[in-house]
């Protein structure tokens, strides 16, 4: 098997932009790194996961998934395949939207990236309650 391609970070957000021109500029819309709530269950009617990965000369899978605090899976992106690239100079960009994802409990979250099924990087994502007296502004 190939070498997996080098994860160079992950973004999660609630809108991608994709030039029309110029299709390797990517914008990322209202970034997160967590979200604050007065009550639950919340739900978010969508959110996007952005990686970007050193270029491969070889086709690879990927896939996101939302671990909860025990490390349960609550959601998971389709798995996508992802064609070579000409240049190895060249970042592939790993973009999945995820809808409805739901969050019953306070914690931390973390949205792990999978290349070929195989956990390669993770990003923590905070869901915290809080009251009127002690309001966080996620």
């Amino acid at each position: 098997m190939a070498d997996l391609p080098k994860v160079l970070g992950i973004i999660i957000c609630e809108r991608i932009l994709v030039d029309v021109l110029r299709q390797e500029a990517i914008s990322c819309v209202n970034i997160h790194n967590g979200f604050a709530t007065s009550s639950f269950p919340i739900i978010l009617p969508l959110i996007y996961a952005y990686a970007q990965v050193s270029g491969s000369h070889a086709e690879f899978t990927y896939q996101y998934k939302i671990m909860d605090s025990n490390n349960k899976e609550i959601a998971q992106s389709p798995l996508a395949k992802v064609e070579p690239l000409p240049n190895s100079n060249m970042l592939h960009k790993l973009i999945s939207a995820i809808p409805g994802l739901r969050f019953d409990d306070e914690g931390t979250y973390n949205f792990l990236l999978e290349l070929n099924g195989i956990k390669v990087s993770h990003l923590p994502f905070y869901v915290v309650k809080v009251t009127a007296e002690n309001e966080v502004i996620a």
